[in-house]
């Protein structure tokens, strides 16, 4: 049985967790599940390999010993995915991974970034005895905001510089028995996956293996979307009424602005999971020069004062007026080293357009919508790359530092 049916109370904690490891304590046995929620790429990489890594490490900089956990999914032998989970004295977390870690056997739950149960295992644990000998022996700071990103910096850079000894240290948590079949296609009735224009073309169903991602991103990107804006301002795979072509693949319209997204995916397959990271960079870079190109014919469409698009009561006109014009370019990842070359593609449009657009991945639009809930926010969060971009040519990665504002 899945776990968001058997405890569906889970589920709201689940919508404030970015990615990471997430304990579950059972009150009538007080043995812990773990929650994994990452990406589809890691799920379906721990399901190929038949299990994940767990690096617990330090750098040797400071008075304590170490900084915190690495969850390692080796789709490439020596750049695998990896969530980085820091840790601080004192912190419940720290406590509830400490004895989790400490069992011989493991219910492991994979969730996606929109709280989807794509997996769940019984998971071995061999190095239990070890690891919780080496979490007693193990020191942490405390929490401070202010030193959190750099404490993030030390642990990637610890994770990036690893010997083969780290790599032999590392806790292999070796997939076993699953709790239910992993051959499942998941339906959607969530109200959040329906409240937005377009939606009523598509059943929101989705897999863990996808052979074409792009209609199963789109949507997702127009759901992720609807965490910030309401749902009359979200048109999912809007048509142009004049020449009955795709305009963009997600579109918002505010009273403020209109953003134009285009996004792009690669299938989600081993075959795709296993190719070497030089195709990937390859794929990468030529999926942002084929957005960027859309992305630049649906901007200047909308540059000659308004946007004409159909609905199901006929041809529905936007006009631009006080509106500021908004680019957006979603890929599935982007490799830290590579953030120039892949930037050039949407800079060029920026130049040509002389309007502001912005380059991020998939994940990097789940945490900014996921903790910038307002429309004011997230443009603001959005500007705030594009600036960044334009003074270094190269648009930032982003990332959040701490719980999601109140005010």
């Amino acid at each position: 049985m899945l776990l968001s049916i058997e405890h569906p109370e889970l589920l709201p904690h689940l919508k404030t967790l970015g990615y990471g490891l997430q304990p579950v304590r059972h009150r009538a046995t007080q043995r812990y599940s773990l929650v994994v929620k990452v990406t589809k790429e890691m799920i379906l990489t721990a399901r190929t390999n038949g299990e994940f890594k767990i690096y617990l490490l330090g750098d040797g900089q400071g008075p304590t010993s170490h900084l915190g956990l690495i969850s390692a999914f080796f789709d490439d032998p020596d750049e695998p995915l990896t969530i980085k989970s820091p840790q601080f004295a004192g912190d419940e977390l720290l406590k509830d991974l400490a004895g989790l870690l400490s069992q011989d056997q493991i219910d492991v739950y994979f969730f996606d970034e929109h709280d989807r149960e794509l997996m769940g295992v019984r998971a071995l644990n061999p190095d239990a005895a070890r690891f919780r000998a080496e979490i007693e022996a193990a020191t942490f700071g405390l929490y401070c905001r202010e030193d959190y990103p750099g404490i993030l910096q030390r642990l990637e850079r610890a994770f990036s510089v690893r010997t083969a000894e780290d790599d032999a240290r590392a806790f292999t948590l070796t997939l076993g028995e699953r709790l239910y079949p992993d051959d499942f296609v998941f339906i959607d009735g969530r109200d959040e996956m329906y409240q937005f224009q377009g939606s009523e073309d598509h059943v929101a169903a989705t897999s863990l293996e996808r052979e074409d991602p792009g209609p199963f991103q789109e949507r997702d990107i127009a759901v992720m979307l609807g965490r910030v804006f309401e749902p009359q301002s979200i048109y999912l795979n809007p048509f142009r009424a004049d020449k009955g072509k795709e305009l963009t693949d997600v579109l918002i319209v505010t009273d403020k602005i209109m953003m134009f997204i285009q996004a792009k995916d690669s299938p989600n397959t081993e075959a795709a999971l296993r190719r070497t990271i030089e195709r990937k960079r390859s794929a990468i870079r030529a999926h942002i020069e084929k957005a960027a190109k859309q992305l630049k014919g649906a901007m200047a469409y909308a540059v000659g004062g308004a946007i004409t698009i159909t609905t199901p009561d006929g041809p529905l006109t936007i006009p631009v007026e006080e509106r500021q014009l908004l680019g957006l370019v979603v890929v599935r990842e982007m490799f830290d080293d590579d953030y120039a070359a892949c930037s050039a593609p949407v800079l060029r449009v920026v130049q040509s357009l002389e309007l502001p657009a912005v380059l991020l991945d998939y994940s990097g639009l789940h945490i900014m919508s996921q903790n910038l809930r307002t429309p004011t926010r997230l443009v603001n969060g959005l500007g705030q790359m594009f600036e960044v971009a334009i003074e270094r040519d190269e648009f930032p990665k982003p990332a959040w530092n701490g719980p999601p504002p109140t005010d």
